[in-house]
């Protein structure tokens, strides 16, 4: 697969700087794009971010279609949505991260490779792709809006964790652009020629530190260095025995370091539903 130009927009919602693109395509993209529109068709219910423990039999058949891309457990998971009632918001924020949680553990305990895990997670995000298109908010918003700069530091290699944070973010209002290790001229040019509320900053784990430092001095350099910066993901369970969350925060440069979307948004002081919600 050919390396995108920086700039060039990819499939989805992210923008890739200076990485390639890993995606699966074992799966029929029909029968996705399908399981999508049908789950945010009959099962939304127009909330804000869900919280909760998900179903262990239901987060399996996730957690299956992930192995090989099978599409036969997502028909059976959008049963048991039905019968249990758990809402398309929920899957994507309840499940999702928990299925991403379960995968990263497996691959840390050996009993999954990195190519088995990178496969999976692959296999997840495409899924959460779809849903994301399928979502009537994602493509309304309020142009004056509150508006949030997603970013991925350099290394980094998973942007499934981020575009659940981007699906969340959505839902309640926010419009949000994802960059995956943009450049300097990139990240001036993005801050400087259009209008963003906020930055937060995604990583996934701990050997993305330093880039998320700098990457963060990069901001701080520029005209727009008083925005709110919030720094997120994998990387804030990793370091959590070493310090809290305020000290990674200040050794970072953020002004918040958190894994919750709602706090994020309601520090940042720009989405009264999200404050609501809270």
């Amino acid at each position: 697969m050919s390396e995108p130009a920086p700039g060039a927009t990819c499939e989805g919602d992210v923008e890739y700087h200076g990485q390639t693109d890993q995606r699966d395509r074992g799966a029929s993209g029909g029968a996705l794009t399908q399981f999508a529109l049908r789950v945010v068709s009959e099962l939304q219910r127009n909330t804000p971010i869900a919280t909760g423990v998900p179903q262990e039999d239901v987060l399996a058949l996730l957690l299956r279609h992930a192995v090989n891309g099978d599409t036969e457990p997502l028909g059976r998971l959008y049963t048991e949505m039905k019968r249990f009632g758990i809402a398309a918001e929920q899957i994507i924020d309840i499940y999702f991260p928990a299925a991403i949680s379960r995968i990263g553990n497996d691959w840390h305990e050996g009993d999954l490779d990195i190519l088995q895990a990178t496969l999976r997670m692959s296999r997840l995000q495409a899924l959460l792709r779809e849903l994301g298109r399928a979502w009537v908010s994602d493509s309304i918003g309020d142009p004056h809006g509150p508006r949030v700069l997603l970013l991925m530091p350099g290394g980094e290699q998973h942007t499934l964790g981020a575009m659940v944070a981007a699906n969340q973010m959505r839902r309640v209002g926010v419009s949000v652009r994802v960059c995956l290790v943009p450049t300097p001229s990139f990240l001036e040019q993005q801050l400087q020629n259009s209008r963003f509320n906020a930055v937060f900053v995604s990583a996934s784990n701990r050997s993305c530190l330093a880039s998320c430092i700098e990457l963060v001095k990069k901001i701080r350099r520029l005209p727009v260095s008083d925005l709110p910066i919030v720094l997120g993901g994998g990387i804030l369970k990793e370091l959590q025995k070493d310090m809290d969350l305020k000290s990674l925060a200040s050794h970072v440069g953020a002004d918040l370091a958190t894994c919750d979307v709602t706090k994020a948004l309601a520090v940042c002081g720009f989405n009264k539903r999200a404050q609501a919600a809270e």
